[in-house]
């Protein structure tokens, strides 16, 4: 790899990403198994990828509503806030996930390891997501394209919902601040042939506001509700079928005070989403089994907003996304070989006011694994996934991984793989003019010519053709080669540490770029492959029992990301920045190159938990993010002045938890105590706000 990775090298650190994997802690139970790293069941000690486990028991502790509330509390993982990566001109598309310095483009989200649909400008909303029937949440960082093919080119988190057993009712409610409501219900129903469980959930607030001099709110009131079922039925001894059902509808209120003082625009922005996923697992003998399974989602967004001081349109946005995905997996057990062979096909189609017409891609994968027991303390598992998308060329992605393990309580590991991400709908086919904005258009590369340009410039509407017009092509996919070390330490009495050592090298970065002005000033944009970035970082995890009712945790991440062009640009003098005071320009140097924008350089978190045998629990957590760029003033393709720059912020949530007879969980907490808030920059941090929640519990089982 670049010279760059040795220098990380000397930043050693401790850190956290979850805790969760050691037996008899106070932040959970022991996760003996994890799904998403292999895509079959395998022991978390024979796993020899970085694979972060969110337990229930942590979820709880923490009084998590929404997926983004746990994610956040993660060491590696940022929640953006506002337009996609490749945005143009804004659009607030939701909580992203960012992971080791990588866009929320580049992670999949899987339910029960399905993917999730449904993506605003390459984000995908994590706040859509209820908590309060997820079993544990598994996070395979760096590129997983060989096992999940497109949109994984970073990693992949996993919601794995509640198991199926015994017979038993959940009902709970909690209340607080900004009218901030949460009322849900679950359920299972279990014998020897069949089991059942349901949840449902209606979660609401009435928004808050951040900056006391505008007119709109920060975050406008919403309600939403989220329901599953999951039906599992065994046919015989060997044949097993599922059939996991999601559904999600929500609606939030729109206003904006759009050249004024006061509101003048309102509307709202209504959002349907849900699932069929019926699957088939059977044993055909002790060493082969195998999962059919069929995937249906559909995604529906529409925002309609009217000038309410003379009741005309003023925009309207239509986006309904289908999906569906036939795949047969496949595992053998050969002697010290587990071979999981897997394939499939999936259509996706889009219909939106965005585009000239309905769009649809073909995708045809196949993948295959191998994970080989080498030695009594070595593994490694290597495997290779071919994607034929109709939209682009075909792709090969590898990956190779080795896990020794030297005593009883060190081991090492390592893994090489390349990720890819296919040129979504939106780069390839979008065709917008801004009418609601400045009136700026953007064009996909499928949808961009010179021809219709030079049209539009005959007829007065264009003004100027930009040389950069001539670059636009059919995009490639962007590639990532992704390297990870890693060094683990597991004492089973008080102690339980990680290591962690990272480099992602992507190359055709597909961004949009200036390609023509319009007579009324605005520009034309379209997309192109045209940059190349790494990001590189050291992350760690630390565990410790500090007595039989207390424990602690702590985090830290070290990141460097950067843009290789300009980087090399920097670090042969010949580029510039303004002084903000004066307008001087002056030569920057290496030390003043402060990589891709909205990337922090260091995060840390750190968590203190009580529990005791009469029920109580308690926990502490603190979150810390250093400065980060935020916006380019001078023109350098980067921030390097302090107006450029978000302050580093430090956020602190707390929870005390009564649980009686195993029945009753009765909790408060506060989140954001230190009311840390940045309405530019943070829109989806609210302030302090405190919250009270009771849960009870039916069983029915019978001794």
């Amino acid at each position: 790899m670049k010279k760059g990775i040795y220098i990380l090298l000397i930043h050693v650190g401790c850190a956290i990403n979850s805790f969760a994997q050691q037996k008899d802690t106070l932040q959970g139970v022991l996760e003996e198994t994890v799904v998403t790293a292999t895509r079959s069941e395998r022991k978390l000690s024979n796993v020899a990828v970085p694979v972060t486990i969110i337990p229930q028991k942590i979820i709880q502790q923490s009084a998590s509503l929404r997926l983004n509330d746990i994610l956040q509390e993660q060491t590696g993982l940022f929640l953006t806030a506002g337009s996609g990566s490749n945005a143009v001109g804004g659009g607030i598309f939701g909580n992203g996930v960012q992971l080791q310095g990588l866009a929320p483009d580049y992670t999949m989200i899987l339910l029960d390891g399905e993917p999730l649909i449904g993506r605003q400008g390459g984000v995908m909303d994590v706040s859509r997501f209820a908590v309060g029937n997820i079993k544990k949440i598994e996070i395979v960082k760096g590129p997983s394209s060989s096992l999940y093919g497109s949109e994984a080119m970073g990693g992949v988190i996993n919601l794995i919902t509640d198991p199926l057993q015994g017979k038993q009712a959940n009902i709970g409610v909690r209340y607080g601040s900004f009218a901030t409501s949460d009322i849900f219900t679950s359920g299972n129903y279990s014998n020897q042939k069949q089991s059942l469980y349901y949840f449902a959930n209606r979660n609401a607030s009435n928004g808050y506001e951040l900056d006391k001099k505008s007119p709109e709110k920060t975050a406008d009131a919403y309600h939403n509700y989220t329901a599953q079922i999951k039906y599992t039925y065994r046919l015989t001894a060997n044949t097993q079928f599922i059939f996991n059902n999601r559904y999600y509808n929500s609606w939030q209120k729109s206003e904006y005070a759009v050249n004024s003082n006061a509101i003048n625009v309102s509307g709202g922005a209504k959002n349907i989403d849900y699932t069929l996923n019926p699957v088939v697992l059977h044993q055909f003998s002790k060493n082969i089994k195998g999962r059919l399974s069929v995937l249906y989602s559909k995604y529906a967004y529409k925002q309609d907003l009217n000038n309410i001081v003379n009741n005309s349109k003023y925009y309207f946005d239509n986006f309904v996304q289908e999906f569906l995905r036939v795949e047969n997996l496949t595992d053998f057990t050969i002697k010290n070989h587990q071979l999981t062979v897997g394939g499939g096909y999936t259509l996706q189609e889009v219909n939106t006011t965005r585009y000239k017409e309905i769009k649809q891609q073909h995708i045809y994968h196949a993948f295959v694994q191998n994970e080989w027991k080498a030695l009594e303390k070595l593994r490694v598992i290597a495997g290779v996934r071919y994607d034929h998308n109709t939209d682009f060329k075909s792709r090969f992605s590898p990956k190779i991984a080795m896990k020794y393990t030297i005593n009883q309580n060190f081991s090492v590991s390592s893994s090489f793989g390349y990720g890819f991400k296919a040129p979504d709908f939106r780069q390839l086919y979008l065709n917008f003019v801004n009418a609601a904005g400045d009136g700026y258009s953007l064009y996909g590369a499928s949808e961009f010519s010179i021809a219709e340009m030079i049209r539009q410039q005959n007829i007065g509407l264009v003004a100027q053709i930009l040389p950069a017009a001539y670059q636009i092509t059919t995009l490639k996919p962007e590639i990532s080669q992704g390297l990870h070390i890693g060094l683990q330490f597991k004492n089973q009495k008080n102690l339980q540490a990680d290591i962690n050592l990272f480099r992602n090298d992507i190359d055709n970065l597909i961004n949009y770029i200036p390609v023509a002005t319009n007579a009324n000033g605005t520009s034309v944009f379209s997309y192109v492959n045209i940059n190349r970035a790494y990001t590189q970082g050291i992350e760690g995890n630390v565990q410790y029992k500090l007595s039989s009712n207390i424990g602690l945790a702590v985090g830290y991440q070290y990141l460097e990301t950067a843009d290789k062009q300009l980087l090399s640009n920097v670090n042969n003098r010949t580029v510039f920045g303004r002084n903000e005071q004066t307008g001087i320009a002056y030569l920057l140097t290496r030390k003043e190159y402060s990589g891709l924008l909205n990337r922090s350089k260091h995060m840390a978190n750190i968590r203190l938990f009580y529990e005791n045998k009469k029920g109580w629990m308690a926990s502490i957590r603190g979150m810390y993010r250093s400065k980060w760029g935020v916006v380019d003033k001078d023109g350098n393709g980067f921030a390097n002045r302090d107006d450029e720059f978000a302050n580093a912020v430090v956020h602190v949530n707390a929870t005390v938890s009564k649980k009686i007879k195993d029945t009753w969980l009765f909790q408060v907490g506060a989140n954001n105590i230190l009311n840390t808030v940045n309405a530019q920059y943070l829109p989806n941090i609210q302030g302090v706000n405190f919250f009270t929640s009771i849960t009870h519990t039916f069983k029915y089982n019978k001794k």
